[in-house]
């Protein structure tokens, strides 16, 4: 669908009569063309009353699946603002309901960053290794701040971290919730089948519950991508693809393989084990920093 074909929401019916200037998703935003043959279409607006930039998210047809996903991100979002009200991280739920043709809707922040995916070039670049690496442990940062309040994010990859160059630090966001996992909730019955993306996705989420060793493989897979140059969409066997990448030192290598273990035992057992190792090994090539 191009960008000139008609929306699929009627900006002048509620709850979008509250926002102005609403159109789709920029590609180099989203990293596709707006369309029909997603779960969702994604617009972005502005509150008529208040400078607010937002993201809105409706399920591309009623369903299901797709409300059952929509509504895991609206609740497993809520949790967060509700626990981590100041964090920079993370979006802000700002509304969410039905419309009258029974489709989802959910209202979120609009980050300015832009994704990770758009940084990632196709062969490796190692003048860009310490700024990775700084990525990574950034993206750490965060995901142990979920950890905190008992959510997994589930399906990191370089399409829901958005990034951009910061002062002293790079500046993170994670977004798409769909597929977190919050054990207080999800461990009383919910029902939980989350949308994965191959490659990125710890192996055990689609038969198992779970835990934060998912975050860690998904957070190697995706500074795996960044580090060397793979395509935006690596497969499935990105681990054989790094035990074969020549162009990584060995105690650099050692802990990508390890966080990206198919067992999840045998996985660093927190995100800040994984962040530490990180920082040890920056350290190492580039002394006398605080990480």
């Amino acid at each position: 669908m191009s960008r000139s074909a008609p929306l699929t929401i009627d900006p002048e019916s509620p709850p979008f009569d509250r926002y102005k200037g609403l159109r789709w998703l920029a590609p180099e935003r989203s990293g596709h063309e707006p369309n029909h043959r997603g779960r969702h279409d994604l617009f972005v607006a502005r509150e008529r009353h208040n400078p607010v930039n937002v993201l809105i998210k409706v399920t591309s047809k009623p369903g299901l699946v797709y409300e059952q996903d929509l509504d895991n991100e609206f609740r497993n979002l809520s949790t967060i603002n509700d626990q981590l009200p100041h964090s920079p991280y993370f979006p802000f739920v700002h509304d969410q309901g039905r419309l009258a043709d029974g489709r989802r809707f959910l209202v979120t922040s609009l980050f300015d960053e832009f994704p990770l995916a758009t940084i990632i070039a196709t062969e490796p670049e190692p003048a860009m290794l310490v700024r990775d690496l700084r990525i990574g442990i950034e993206i750490a940062r965060a995901l142990g701040a979920l950890h905190g309040v008992g959510i997994v994010h589930v399906d990191l990859n370089p399409m829901n971290v958005l990034y951009r160059t910061g002062t002293d630090r790079p500046v993170i966001r994670i977004v798409d919730f769909e597929s977190s996992y919050e054990r207080r909730r999800h461990a009383t019955g919910v029902p939980y089948n989350p949308p994965t993306t191959a490659g990125y996705s710890a192996p055990e989420v689609t038969h198992r519950p779970p835990d934060v060793r998912a975050d860690v493989f998904s957070l190697s897979a995706v500074l795996c991508t960044l580090l060397a140059g793979y395509r935006r969409w690596p497969g499935t066997d990105i681990r054989g693809r790094v035990e074969a990448e020549t162009a990584l030192d060995a105690d650099l290598k050692s802990a990508l393989i390890r966080a990206l273990d198919p067992s999840p035992d045998r996985r660093f057992d927190s995100i800040a084990q994984f962040e530490g190792a990180l920082g040890d090994y920056l350290e190492r090539i580039w002394p006398g920093r605080r990480w």
